[in-house]
């Protein structure tokens, strides 16, 4: 038998797909639109143009690490689990197949597109060794630092995966457990638990650059090992939950509880008061557990708005957008998650034809689908944003004081302009939030896969908007609105009806 039969499978099929030369193709095209925006900013005169080159790795290099994070989510999330859902993953164990088989089989087939456009990302951020400031060892060192963290990324994805059985609950776990691998352990580094970090694979994307890692390179290299194993052993608990996922039992454990099932129960007297008000809302599920998770971003945002305030004084609202963003951002992708979901599952379980022989029409659709957002994030949404504009509001009106009594004309107007961008900045958030949800609900109803719909919709939305600086944030997210809102407005059922034809499975097969 030949060693690892599934892995060669998938590396024979995925060399065959279109969609591996597009995605390496893009991710270039995507690197070379940073380090081209970054090249002109170092042309201008001014201190940036003795940093050029430093700047313009730090730069890519993040875009780099948010993908790859996306990576674990967006695409190894929902490897297992999809498998479970169809029911082809049993009959693979009627075969000499281990678990490992199937695990690394699908670890190659859904980390070699990412893995393709982070490779063809590496020659675009070698371009900062010509703009000078980077050293060669520091280029590889990140490098490789990315590269580990796609790795542990996906054996993330992989692990939530072979716990859930729906897509969108398999995202969400991935999110849940990625943050807390992240975030715990820099909160032990920060508490003074040092060894704490070595378990982090963001740790190495941290001492990367030459001044951290002339200190602590034995820290670097500790981190770059230790997270490795760390990726290793979730694909082996992945292989071992795999092998023994045909035995169902009736009562569920802990992590079954946690992330397939409703935590604290009672979903079933909920939903039935949610059909009186709208069938599509009946059919999503109020989701307590998804409420928690909104209302705790929201609340450890004002935290941080008002640590930052006490700390930082009347400047703290310049700095503010910075530190906030992280949540808007983990908002978003929630968002995007739940916005997706319906036509999704529809589509999966057949719904969808169901619903063409009632009288709902689209419009009944997609506002039981906005009702369920709002009921879900409207008043964390509120809390955030009220607490991010009275920050901004106080700290305009100290600033403001303090210019009119010492400064001039030129001075008020570049001061209006550093006023103006952090409410510029809660105006593209509340946009970005309307335009996720639009354009996501037609995503999920238009493609041909729609449990990617979450993450192109993400990249879409909210990271391809930020590259091209040239293009205001408000006016794309008017487009993806009125793209969403106008496709929408047609009846599903037309659109139902030419998904079914355009499915490759109801062509009749040539002869």
């Amino acid at each position: 038998m030949t060693f690892l039969p599934v892995v060669e499978r998938e590396l024979r099929v995925s060399a065959r797909r279109a969609s591996t030369r597009y995605v390496r193709a893009a991710a270039a095209m995507l690197g070379m639109v940073i380090g081209f925006f970054m090249l002109l900013l170092s042309l201008l005169p001014g201190p940036s143009r003795a940093g050029a080159g430093e700047n313009m790795l730090a730069v890519l290099s993040w875009y780099a690490l948010l993908m790859t994070l996306l990576a674990g989510i967006f695409l190894a999330s929902d490897s297992l689990s999809e498998e479970r859902r169809e029911g082809t993953l049993g009959l693979l164990f009627l075969t000499d197949l281990k678990g490992y088989d199937v695990v690394l089989g699908k670890f190659m087939a859904v980390s070699l597109n990412a893995f393709y456009g982070l490779l063809a990302v590496f020659p675009v951020l070698a371009l900062s060794l010509l703009a000078g400031g980077v050293s060669v060892a520091e280029f590889w060192r990140t490098c490789l630092a990315l590269l580990n963290l796609l790795f542990c990324s996906v054996a993330a994805g992989m692990l939530v995966s072979s716990f859930c059985q729906s897509s969108y609950r398999a995202m969400t776990g991935s999110i849940a457990l990625l943050l807390t691998w992240l975030a715990a352990t820099r909160i032990a580094t920060a508490l003074g638990l040092y060894e704490a970090g070595q378990f982090s694979p963001f740790e190495p994307f941290l001492l990367r650059s030459a001044a951290n890692y002339f200190r602590l390179a034995r820290a670097y290299w500790t981190s770059l090992a230790i997270s490795h194993l760390m990726g290793w052993i979730f694909l082996a608990w992945a292989s071992w939950r795999v092998r023994r996922f045909v035995e169902k039992r009736k009562t569920s454990g802990v992590w079954q509880r946690v992330f397939t099932r409703d935590l604290l129960g009672g979903s079933a007297v909920r939903r039935a008061r949610l059909l009186e008000v709208n069938p599509v809302l009946w059919l999503l599920d109020d989701s307590r557990r998804l409420r928690w998770v909104a209302w705790l971003l929201s609340l450890a945002a004002v935290v941080v708005l008002i640590y930052t305030w006490c700390k930082g004084g009347a400047t703290a609202f310049l700095v503010s957008h910075y530190v906030t963003w992280p949540f808007y951002f983990l908002l978003k992708v929630f968002v995007a998650i739940q916005a997706c979901r319906f036509f999704g599952e529809a589509r999966r379980t057949g719904a969808l034809e169901l619903l063409c022989c009632t009288p709902l029409t689209m419009r009944a659709v997609v506002q039981g689908q906005w009702m369920l957002l709002r009921r879900v994030f409207l008043w964390p949404l509120i809390i955030l944003l009220s607490a991010h504009l009275t920050c901004l509001i106080i700290g305009i009106s100290k600033g403001a004081g303090m210019f009119g009594r010492t400064a001039g004309v030129a001075e008020l107007f570049a001061a209006f302009f550093v006023f103006i961008k952090p409410l510029l900045a809660i105006s593209n958030n509340l946009a970005d939030f309307f335009a996720i949800g639009w354009f996501g609900m037609w995503l999920a109803l238009s493609m041909q896969r729609p449990n990617m719909a979450a993450g192109l919709t993400i990249l879409c939305v909210l990271i391809l908007p930020t590259i091209t600086l040239c293009v205001p944030t408000l006016a794309t997210d008017a487009i993806f609105i009125a793209l969403g809102w106008v496709k929408l407005s047609e009846d599903f059922r037309l659109r139902q009806a030419q998904w079914v034809i355009l499915k490759p499975e109801s062509s009749p097969r040539q002869g």
